[in-house]
């Protein structure tokens, strides 16, 4: 009896450019930045929510996993807190497993330095999904800042599903 890949919805929280990733089994099904930036400060985490509902529908994953956020006692720096709680919802609702890893523990887990920089994570990820090297390069600064918000979604799909394989038997 063959088992259902899982399908694993992976977002990079932020409240200028949402980073997601959707891995089913093996494959990276859908990936990008969602930009939003160009919307009012007070629209931006409605927005974010709306679009994660969607990509949950879509994709309909059995798992949904977001990078760690803080809470903070400021409310509108508390907001990217207030989107991992409501993603935290989404999942509940669809009956998905949620899970929150710290980036450190990411990192270690791809490039095996939890304190590697952004660049280094994405040619990590950029070496298991060919598909993605244009996008490692930029002529701009701020677009190479922006697609690592995506290489880190992909990188949180891929541990998270290293995480949940069970340790390999070794003769």
């Amino acid at each position: 009896m063959r088992k259902t890949p899982e399908t694993i919805l992976a977002l990079d929280p932020g409240l200028r450019e949402l980073g997601y990733a959707v891995l089913a089994g093996r494959r990276l099904t859908a990936s990008g930045v969602l930009n939003l930036r160009e919307l009012p400060r007070c629209q931006r985490l409605a927005a974010a929510r709306s679009h994660v509902q969607r990509w949950a529908k879509a994709h309909k994953p059995t798992a949904i996993v977001v990078e760690k956020t803080y809470p903070h006692p400021l409310p509108w720096l508390d907001e990217l807190y207030s989107l991992t709680r409501a993603v935290r919802r989404i999942a509940s609702r669809r009956r998905a497993a949620f899970a929150v890893y710290a980036p450190q523990t990411v990192r270690k887990s791809l490039v095996g330095n939890g304190w590697a920089k952004k660049p280094e994570v994405a040619v990590a990820v950029a070496h298991r999904f060919p598909q993605l090297r244009v996008h490692l390069t930029q002529d701009r600064r701020w677009k190479e800042r922006y697609w690592q918000n995506m290489f880190d979604a992909v990188a949180l799909a891929i541990h998270h599903q290293r995480s949940q394989q069970p340790p390999s038997r070794g003769r």
